[in-house]
Formats: structure tokens, sequence, C-alpha cells
């Protein structure tokens, strides 16, 4: 992936409740980045060493395993600051957000649209995350999940091609990129925490 792609954005008309599905996945996401157990294709974790997920030390490096550490010093990996752009994008860009849990209870109205637009760098890291947690969802025998997983995914993907988005199924871009977190990210991540 070039830069000039990683700054081209796209925009999707997406049903806000399938974008709350997006923002929990990407929250998913993010943590086990942080935490340093988010896996690739092959399996293997994004370990520091190249030794696999099996080896404790792995387990144990990430910005998570420091309590001490103050949140604005700590080096998050790359692809959690794009989840966390991601994210941030969601609730920049689409009005109403509850304030409380109570007010999730009405919003979004049924049928609810919004238009979203991020990045290419941002909507691979979206679709390559619905897709991993549709098989963490299957492993776990929640078809339900793992199907509407697969169905943001392929629907999203479906109206990026109609703008010529090349995405997840473009040149090898796709899954290495993603899994390595080669991206730049140009919005302040730490500290866009959402308040609930």
């Amino acid at each position: 992936m070039n830069a000039m792609s990683e700054r081209m954005e796209q925009s999707v008309q997406i049903l806000i409740s399938d974008w709350l599905f997006i923002d929990g996945t990407m929250d998913n996401h993010v943590q086990s980045a942080i935490d340093g157990a988010v896996f690739d294709e092959e399996g293997d974790t994004d370990d520091e060493d190249g030794d696999g997920p099996d080896d404790e030390d792995d387990w144990d490096e990430g910005p998570a395993a420091d309590t001490d550490a103050e949140p604005d010093s700590i080096a998050l990996p790359r692809v959690a600051q794009l989840g966390l752009s991601v994210r941030q994008a969601g609730w920049d860009q689409i009005p109403g957000w509850p304030r409380d849990a109570a007010g999730f209870e009405t919003w979004p109205a049924p049928g609810q649209m919004a238009t979203m637009t991020l990045t290419d760098a941002q909507w691979s890291l979206v679709v390559f995350a619905l897709r991993h947690w549709a098989e963490v969802d299957e492993r776990l025998s929640d078809a339900e999940g793992a199907a509407r997983s697969r169905a943001i995914a392929a629907d999203i993907e479906h109206r990026l091609a109609e703008q010529g988005w090349a995405g997840a199924s473009g040149p090898r871009q796709s899954r290495e990129s993603v899994r390595l977190g080669v991206f730049e990210v140009e919005t302040p991540l730490l500290g866009a925490a959402r308040r609930a």
C-alpha cells in the first residue's frame, strides 16, 4: 500500500446499527492488538521477536502490561492506532451518539443511515477485522455473530468496489499490511476514548 492510497478517502452509506457493530469489533481488535493477541491468517501474533504466540515474553511485552505507564506515554501498535482512528471517525461523523447506556435503548432508529468517510487504510482494517472476528465467532460457535460480521464486510466491500476501491481483495496489501500495521495515522488517538 503506498502513501497515496493510505490518504485516499472513500464514503459509504451504512446503517448506524451496523456501524455500532463495527465500533464494537474495532474495540475488540484494538484491545487485542495492544495485548499482543491479534492473530494473522497464519495463526501468528504480531510478536516482537518472531517466535510465535507461545512465547510468554511476547504476551507481556505490550504496553497494556505496563500498568504504571502514563496513557500519553504508551506507544500503541500502529494497528491499534489505526483502529482507534476508525472508532473516532465514527464518533465524529455520526450525529446523536447517546451520552449514557439508556440512550442506546432508542438510538439508532431502525433503518437509520449515516455516511462514513474513511481512508483506504481504515476501510481495509475494518474489513479485515470483521473477517477476523467472524472466524473467532465461528470457533466460539456464534454463527449469528460470524454471519453478521461477514455480511457487513461484504456490504462494505461491495459499496467500495462500486467506487473503484481494490481494498482487501486488491494486491497483497490486504492482510499483510493490516496485520503489520503499515499505515499512516493522521488523527490524534490518545485521549479519544469513548465516553459512555
